[in-house]
């Protein structure tokens, strides 16, 4: 990230909620992935930011170096937004400043592939400078798994535990998910940490091979990643769980959501605050007998970890 964007994460966690797409068709997936980046920022946009962007400089079709390029200083809470992407096999990130005229350069970066893929939108502070990012979506793909792409909305710890805050983006991020959800073949989804590769909080926790995140991602019909505040769950596995009235009798989540392609949303808790302690045991024995398997290790003793109370230990 360039220096110019002065994201501050040392103040809370970041948190992802990660939606993982099949696709038999390469251009399935792609369509999904720019649907995710053009319409999905605007379903995230409640306050309309996206119709609130700054003048901006024009697109360029090589894609500019420094984030810096594609944005200029503005008044203080008008909005900035730019996008970022990485090519697969590159460590040069290439960006643009985000707005409708850039929608036909994201679709031809997207048929060739990159790694990720995305979108940051905030406000301008009073002194000029950027803040943190208010809206950040992204898409990846990964090269082993050519049916796949990972849409992701990445939040603020803060912003789901803050008493201003809280019941907002609770329903900005439970909408957001429910929107896609409708829409894309989702077959799998979890809400963590944000930790390398979009691990679940079991896997970070798991050892050996059923910690991969790529080696599990191709299970869905038959394991679980993972459990979480807000998860999706494919028809097959519903399916062994015993069904949408199973699960909703089990009493271990608040909402169960029957989606079009059989898939079901899961959300434990009215709240991400209130997931916590018996509320995130009860999910785990829930879906227990379907979680990828696996020896857990402890939680590392190294400062700054992000907290543990969202897996069970035992």
């Amino acid at each position: 990230m360039d220096a110019f964007v002065s994201i501050n994460s040392s103040l809370s966690h970041g948190l992802v909620a990660e939606l993982t797409v099949y696709g038999e068709e390469r251009s399935d997936l792609v369509s999904a992935a720019l649907g995710w980046l053009t319409d999905g920022v605007a379903q995230a946009a409640t306050h309309d930011e996206v119709n609130r962007l700054a003048p901006r400089p024009a697109v360029s079709d090589a894609g500019y170096s420094h984030v810096r390029q594609c944005l200029r200083k503005s008044t203080p809470g008008s909005t900035w937004g730019f996008v970022s992407v990485s090519p697969q096999g590159s460590l040069d990130v290439l960006y643009n400043p985000y707005g409708p005229e850039v929608v036909p350069w994201l679709g031809s970066r997207l048929e060739e592939s990159p790694e990720s893929i995305a979108i940051d939108i905030g406000e301008f502070l009073a002194d000029g400078e950027t803040g943190n990012p208010i809206i950040r979506l992204s898409v990846s793909f990964d090269e082993e798994l050519p049916n796949y792409v990972k849409l992701s909305c990445h939040v603020d710890e803060a912003m789901l535990t803050g008493t201003a805050t809280a019941r907002d983006e609770d329903a900005r991020l439970r909408d957001l998910i429910l929107w896609a959800c409708m829409r894309y073949n989702v077959v799998f989804g979890h809400f963590s940490y944000d930790r390398p590769g979009g691990a679940t909080e079991l896997e970070r926790y798991l050892r050996g091979p059923a910690r991969v995140p790529s080696r599990n991602t191709p299970e869905w019909r038959v394991r679980l990643r993972g459990y979480s505040w807000l998860m999706v769950v494919s028809g097959d596995i519903a399916e062994r769980l015993g069904g949408a009235e199973a699960l909703r009798s089990s009493g271990a989540f608040d909402s169960v959501f029957a989606l079009p392609n059989g898939s079901l949303l899961l959300q434990a808790t009215p709240s991400f605050q209130q997931y916590r302690g018996e509320a995130v045991r009860a999910v785990r024995d829930a879906v227990r007998g379907v979680l990828v398997e696996g020896e857990l290790r402890g939680p590392s003793p190294a400062p700054g970890q992000p907290p543990t109370h969202m897996v069970v230990f035992e």
